[in-house]
């Protein structure tokens, strides 16, 4: 991968930790690591397992390759969307500022929320792979087809050479006649 790329998705990884300890900073620290080590483990799954379900049907070769570019993107993007909310329903929580069932109705709301996410990036991997495989056709095509003018105008010229050593060696033969 690009060095850029790679400096911009550690980039967002390391905005989705900070904005996550934000909302979690007054927890101890065994429950801010817990806390971070299975969003960014859920995230991943999740994250995998769309794009693994995206990768019925597409060329293998693709799907092998775009792998960890569309993962290691997605999950600082799908943690900056839902777990910063779903921290803060938290801390409400533990402070006693919202009773457990309205929590409980915030996740289920934020988990739906993050099912239709998937599901629109479900197809967004598709589309990606898709015109990836398209553009490495069209590339093949058009090597093919420029392989097949470079041989024709190898095959013209090595036939001029072909007419022209004949007439060549006809006007010496006349000359030693």
């Amino acid at each position: 991968m690009n060095i850029y790329i790679i400096i911009s998705i550690i980039l967002a990884n390391a905005i989705a930790i900070g904005i996550t300890y934000q909302f979690i900073k007054r927890l101890d620290n065994k429950q801010k690591l817990i806390i971070m080590a299975v969003s960014i483990a859920s995230m991943y799954i999740l994250i995998s397992i769309t794009y693994w379900f995206s990768g019925f049907d597409i060329d293998e070769n693709i799907h092998k390759q775009t792998k960890d570019f569309i993962i290691y993107l997605f999950v600082p993007v799908n943690m900056i969307l839902f777990v910063p909310y779903i921290a803060s329903q938290y801390m409400k929580l533990k402070e006693n500022k919202i009773k457990q069932d309205k929590f409980l109705k915030r996740l289920i709301v934020t988990s739906i929320l993050l099912i239709i996410v998937l599901v629109i990036e479900y197809f967004y991997f598709c589309d990606v792979q898709n015109n990836i495989h398209f553009i490495g056709t069209f590339n093949e095509q058009g090597n093919v087809e420029q392989n097949m003018v470079i041989t024709n105008e190898i095959e013209n010229t090595i036939t001029e050479n072909v007419i022209n050593n004949d007439i060549f060696e006809n006007e010496i033969t006349n000359q030693l006649d």
